[in-house]
Parts: structure tokens; C-alpha cells; sequence
């Protein structure tokens, strides 16, 4: 991961601190962060599971993308 890195008076370190504080940021990493990027997008919990009728890997926690129609119809051909 990169690591940026800059240069500040100890007034403005004070400043920055005191509002990563006030802001109720984990950090003043996280705040410069936020200050810089806005709202990052939250991280998506993944729930593996297998699919019982393709046999592949699928993210359940966002549910399936394709129906089991389609995977039936999609295998229906396959040798």
C-alpha cells in the first residue's frame, strides 16, 4: 500500500488532530482520508456458498445474480 506524506507547522498538526478528534475519527488518517475522498464505499461482507445446481462459487450475501432457470437452461446443451 503507498504511504503519503507531507509536511505541516506544529500549529497545523494541533489543528488537524484536534478536528480528527472532534470529527470522531479513528484516526487522522482516516480523517485526511475522508477530508481528501469524501465517503468511501463501505467494504461488502462476502458469504461464500456453492451453488447446488452449477456447482459453482457465488457471493450469497448479495444474492444470485442469475436465476436457477437460467443456469438449467444455460447447462441444458452442455454435453
Amino acid at each position: 500500500m503507498p504511504i503519503l506524506t507531507f509536511k505541516v507547522s506544529a500549529a497545523e498538526a494541533r489543528e488537524i488532530r484536534a478536528k480528527a478528534r472532534a470529527a470522531r475519527a479513528a484516526s487522522v488518517s482516516a480523517y485526511l482520508r475522508k477530508q481528501a475522498l469524501g465517503e468511501l464505499p463501505k467494504k461488502t461482507k462476502i458469504v461464500r456458498r456453492i451453488h447446488p445446481i452449477s456447482g459453482l462459487p457465488y457471493n450469497a450475501a448479495s444474492g444470485p445474480v442469475v436465476t436457477d432457470d437460467q443456469i438449467r437452461a444455460a447447462l441444458a446443451d452442455f454435453p
